[in-house]
């Protein structure tokens, strides 16, 4: 039986309890996920993560936030899971990318007082080659830094509404857009043949020969949009120029005629 949002009753949340109850509670250390979406393309409905947080609680799981590319201001908060405020509070997070800025590679593991507690006073047999360099721990806090000074996340959260907003504008005069999902400076495009049926542009993971040329005369234009299979994902820097951001979202209607031409030939 097909279950569809929002009659489903967060089904999908549900799925997890049960495969804790079937492994069994003693046997599960934590539940690994990222608050919102990263490049597979699929934002989960608001009340997803909190019930996930809920399931983890009543059987004594760690739940763990992978931050790694939603973390630091992507969304337009420090990190995702701050949406849903304490209640969606989890008690481990993976951290990188934006730890940085980019510009090093470095990454990071925070645990709560609860998990920390145990392990404070031992010694914890772990590390890599690199761990702690502090030429990537300098990038990290000049990082921090910035993200602080110059308003970063403030700056993601009003560039994100205006980026959004103007892609659902585009979703009204082109009819391979079957979807927009996201927050702050991160949108997916969902591309389709029909939108009635919703189906894909093209079958996961293959990208459309249309989606595929429309990267190769983006690029031309002086902008290089990110795709995997049937989706476009727009994840600018969030120190992006309005004006650039606005050229890019230009160019993306200049080109998406292409792709509604692929899905319309088919019919």
């Amino acid at each position: 039986m097909g279950l569809h949002y929002d009659s489903c009753g967060i089904r999908c949340a549900d799925h997890v309890a049960d495969l804790i109850e079937w492994e069994g509670p003693s046997t599960v250390s934590a539940v690994l996920m990222e608050p919102t979406a990263g490049t597979n393309g699929i934002v989960p409905p608001p009340e997803y993560w909190p019930r996930i947080r809920e399931i983890c609680y009543r059987y004594n799981v760690l739940l763990i936030a992978d931050e790694v590319m939603s973390g630091f201001g992507r969304v337009g908060q420090w990190f995702a899971w701050q949406q849903y405020g304490d209640a969606g509070k989890p008690d481990m997070m993976t951290l990188a990318k934006g730890l940085t800025g980019a510009h090093i590679p470095l990454g990071a593991v925070v645990v709560s007082k609860k998990v920390a507690e145990p392990i404070e006073h031992q010694m914890l047999y772990t590390g890599l080659t690199y761990s702690g360099h502090p030429l990537a721990c300098a990038a990290g806090l000049a990082a921090l830094d910035a993200y602080r000074d110059e308003d970063l996340l403030a700056r993601s959260h009003d560039l994100g509404e205006r980026m959004h907003s103007a892609l659902h504008f585009l979703e009204e005069t082109h009819p391979s857009i079957g979807d927009i999902r996201g927050q702050g400076m991160f949108a997916v495009i969902e591309l389709v043949k029909d939108r009635e049926t919703k189906e894909p542009l093209s079958h996961w993971p293959q990208t459309a020969p249309s989606l595929k040329r429309l990267v190769d005369e983006g690029r031309k234009r002086g902008v290089s949009f990110a795709v995997r299979g049937n989706l476009i994902i727009l994840a600018p820097p969030l120190t992006i120029e309005q004006r650039h951001l606005i050229k890019a979202i230009e160019v993306l209607d200049k080109l998406l005629p292409m792709c509604d031409a692929e899905g319309t030939s088919d019919k």
